[in-house]
């Protein structure tokens, strides 16, 4: 009885607990920092543009910049050192942190003299370089929270502070820059925005140096010894996969710069042997030649045998190593984490990219809202819900443990896109809801009328679910990742669901033409049962592990 009681802890110390310290408000800060650029190049920028007449052809290439979020894992390697430039006593990731968003800021300073809609090359290279800058802080910042974790409950509580910050800064840049802008005009709301982004550099003070820093890590090949021409054709193979698929994504884009009208985004994600091709390249093609080098090594490393220090070494211990360690310590578990990742963000991610024509549009069930109730319904009380819902999954993950929140989060996740199907086919259920709980007068207390209560009332609650399925997403992420190669490895799995998500969204925008928003947010709803049944048998594998592991 004793024990038990003692298990149980109030909501109050939950939340005295989350907040314990100053590594907890920096995560805050440091999440806001994350966010912020991402919605700044990904977002506000194609406002700007679009209120400068910019055509869409041309906001959908320059669109294109977000991709360094996708592909950072191709350059997390070269920010994996330990050590601290120059010597310098704070730690190799608060200097780079620092570094970074002092790039950043000037990046969004010089972007803001722009003039749309001249200049659009000016904009895209700016763009790029922010995003690539804004990637890299996130590398970063992500290794830092993974390192400074105490541990496990310890790095939920910083996963969902971090995910607070991020869609704190959607709210605060995304909603508050379009307010700005119509009072003050977009250079100033630009520079006003750098203002910000700098003043979180109080977070990167307020951070302590992660603990692994200047640890000595140069001898990590003991790991995996292998013979030199097994490691040179390791690293040849990885670098001609990464080099075909930039090959592919240039080739793409200089045809772009000549014929932008027939090279948008989806125009090119619809050549169907395109797109896997590249994520087969720069992510399988890794996966497999690292599960080949690990039955080919030769055990570890003799002891008088110093490591080399040659070009292919390091690229060898840069690129394949992070993977092998994440290969060699789940080993068959491997595929079903692989798996799970790809799958469990892949409902809400494969139709965001359509949010607005079925919030705005007339086609194919869409609701026909106009851009100031889509305003108040998605980046207003959308936002709320989804901060919402990552403080009740960092409270529940800290109560129940993170498995089952992430199991709940994946179930609503995938339930709530019936939400949307129902208004799609008339709202027969939300206008039941609404009747049975007489929130259809609340909101007429507010002059809302009844088809804007509906999407408001889907809206908060398919972000509600989401913002529990991101919170515990991002522990479970951080949670198989080696502290050792915590750059690397959180880099290249963050990517992998950005990358499916993006994906699955010509299929469905074929499916919406022919049958319908209903049946398109149907069909996500049942692709959003296989992360419910592939977190079930993870949860599982680690209760097993768990249990053999006290058994033993």
């Amino acid at each position: 009885m004793t024990s038990s009681k003692q298990n149980k802890t109030s909501t109050g110390q939950t939340l005295k607990h989350a907040f314990k310290g100053r590594q907890e408000f920096a995560m805050l800060l440091l999440g806001f920092a994350s966010g912020l650029p991402y919605v700044v190049v990904g977002g506000v920028l194609n406002a700007w543009l679009t209120t400068a007449g910019v055509k869409p052809t041309a906001i959908g290439l320059l669109s294109w910049v977000i991709l360094a979020y996708t592909f950072k894992y191709m350059w997390a390697a070269a920010l994996q050192s330990h050590r601290t430039p120059f010597k310098l006593k704070i730690g190799p990731r608060r200097f780079w942190m620092f570094v970074f968003l002092a790039l950043n800021v000037v990046g969004l300073i010089a972007i803001s003299f722009s003039k749309p809609p001249n200049g659009l090359a000016f904009i895209g290279l700016v763009g790029i370089i922010i995003a690539v800058f804004s990637a890299s802080f996130d590398i970063v910042q992500a290794a830092w929270k993974i390192e400074s974790a105490e541990n496990d409950r310890h790095l939920d509580v910083l996963c969902a502070i971090e995910q607070l910050g991020y869609r704190m800064s959607s709210f605060v840049v995304g909603a508050g820059a379009l307010i700005f802008a119509e009072y003050f005009g977009w250079q100033p709301t630009f520079i006003v925005t750098a203002i910000v982004l700098g003043l979180c550099v109080s977070g990167i003070i307020m951070a302590k140096p992660s603990p692994i820093a200047n640890h000595n890590v140069s001898r990590r090949q003991h790991e995996f010894f292998l013979k030199p021409r097994y490691k040179l054709a390791g690293v040849l193979l990885v670098l001609a996969s990464w080099g075909l698929a930039f090959s592919i994504l240039g080739t793409f884009m200089f045809g772009a710069l000549e014929d932008p009208a027939s090279h948008s985004p989806r125009a090119f994600l619809k050549e169907m042997d395109k797109a896997p091709a590249v994520v087969f390249l720069t992510v399988i093609m890794l996966g497999i030649i690292s599960a080949v080098l690990l039955r080919l090594r030769t055990g570890a490393m003799p002891e008088y045998e110093q490591p080399q220090a040659g070009i292919t070494d390091i690229l060898f211990s840069a690129i394949l190593v992070p993977m092998m360690d994440l290969i060699a310590r789940l080993r068959w578990a491997t595929l079903l984490i692989l798996f799970l990742v790809l799958s469990y963000r892949f409902t809400d991610l494969i139709w965001g990219g359509f949010a607005y024509p079925f919030y705005m549009g007339t086609n194919f069930g869409a609701l026909g809202h106009s851009l100031t109730e889509v305003g108040l319904a998605s980046k207003t009380i959308g936002v709320f819900a989804t901060m919402l819902g990552i403080g009740l999954g960092g409270l529940a993950m800290l109560k129940y443990g993170r498995m089952p929140v992430m199991l709940v989060g994946a179930i609503f996740a995938a339930l709530t896109n019936l939400l949307f199907a129902d208004l799609a086919m008339g709202a027969h259920f939300m206008d039941g809801f609404l009747k049975f709980t007489q929130l259809e007068h609340f909101f007429a207390l507010f002059k809302i009328d009844l088809p804007l209560a509906r999407l408001i009332a889907a809206i908060f609650a398919e972000n509600v679910a989401v913002g529990v399925a991101s919170a515990a997403s991002v522990a479970f992420l951080s949670s198989i990742v080696s502290k050792k190669y915590a750059a690397t490895q959180y880099a290249l799995l963050a990517s992998l669901t950005f990358l499916i998500g993006i994906l699955g969204r010509p299929a469905i925008g074929q499916i919406i033409e022919t049958e319908g928003f209903a049946q398109a947010f149907i069909i996500c709803a049942w692709l959003g049962t296989v992360a419910v049944a592939l977190t079930a048998l993870e949860w599982f594998r680690q209760t097993q592990n768990k249990h053999n592991a006290t058994a033993n």
